[in-house]
């Protein structure tokens, strides 16, 4: 049978296991679209700012255009669609890219996200690079796309289209309402390594036992 003091020990391991680990910083500066002016409403009356003619730049973000279809624009969410982070998304139309530099604190692992909602019969897939490392997110992905890379120092974080065929080029530049995809919520994170959780779990309970011994002496 295990003596009182054990199962108090094994009470707060358990119990520190089952807390929630907070959210790491992410790398990523303006991964949600919020942190730059944004008029309501467009000279047109519209909630929509084109990228680059009606806003430019997007702080912290490089714009690249080829020309083709309908430019990209900042969106805000209305009565059809809610961001799933924030107010804003930024609508990235075929032919457009978009990128940041990426300076991670230490070599390691780090998680990558984006939220992606594909609008209309886009004609390509989205391709997601950071590190070395691409990623595809394929045509009508709405929600979270994750995946893990390893970084070891500064890198470029570049989100665009895969490049498509020649008819499919020819169609999409005379096709002004466009194709593309809301993109939102991208985030670079560190990943904890094993250690850190072991060590942390056994500071708690070397803390809780340390307190249940004293009580006793009392």
């Amino acid at each position: 049978m295990f003596a009182p003091r054990n199962l108090a020990v094994i009470a707060i391991c358990f119990l520190a296991a089952s807390l929630p680990v907070a959210e790491a910083t992410t790398l990523v500066t303006n991964g949600g679209f919020e942190a730059q002016p944004f008029m309501t409403t467009n000279p047109s009356g519209n909630t929509y700012r084109y990228v680059p003619s009606e806003l430019n730049p997007i702080t912290g973000w490089t714009f690249t255009s080829t020309g083709n279809g309908e430019n990209s624009y900042l969106l805000a969410g209305g009565v059809n669609y809610s961001p799933p982070e924030g107010s804003y998304v930024l609508r990235l139309n075929i032919g457009d890219s978009i990128s940041q530099a990426i300076v991670p604190p230490g070599p390691g692992n780090y998680s990558v996200s984006i939220a992606t909602n594909f609008w209309q019969m886009s004609h390509s897939n989205l391709l997601m690079t950071i590190g070395g490392t691409g990623v595809t997110i394929p045509i009508g992905t709405s929600g979270i796309t994750q995946f893990t890379t390893s970084l070891s120092g500064a890198t470029t974080l570049e989100i665009g289209w895969l490049a498509i065929s020649g008819q499919e080029a020819d169609a999409l530049a005379e096709d002004f309402n466009g194709n593309g995809v809301r993109v939102d919520a991208i985030s670079v994170t560190a990943v904890p390594e094993p250690s850190t959780y072991a060590m942390a779990l056994a500071g708690l309970a070397c803390g809780g036992y340390s307190m249940f011994r004293r009580r006793n002496r009392a």
